[in-house]
């Protein structure tokens, strides 16, 4: 039984897998890191658009042509609204309800 020990232990030939195992986890762990880290960003992002989408204002008025007998015509555009649903932590930024940019 000693003997298969000091074998084992003096074996070297299991080490180069060791190290690429350690080295390929490491390199999934970034990749999901950074994948979940861009779906954030996009998400954020495309709710921004949707936002200033909403926010377009296509009211107009149109007087008319009298003489032409063109009648007037107008149309009062309602703005929608967006709700952040954000998927943070509560107590931090960018809750449901504030606003992203309080400026402007």
């Amino acid at each position: 039984m000693k003997r298969i020990l000091q074998r084992l232990w003096r074996d070297e030939r299991a080490v180069l897998s060791f190290e690429w195992t350690l080295l390929t986890v490491l390199v999934v762990f970034g990749i999901v890191g950074g994948l979940a880290a861009g779906r954030d960003v996009i998400l954020d992002e495309l709710g921004d658009l949707s936002a200033a989408v909403l926010r377009f204002d296509q009211t107009f008025s149109y007087s008319g042509i009298d003489h032409l007998g063109i009648p007037g015509s107008s149309y009062d555009d309602a703005l929608g609204t967006v709700q952040d649903c954000s998927r943070q932590a509560p107590g931090s930024i960018g809750l449901p309800g504030q606003d992203d940019n309080p400026g402007g």
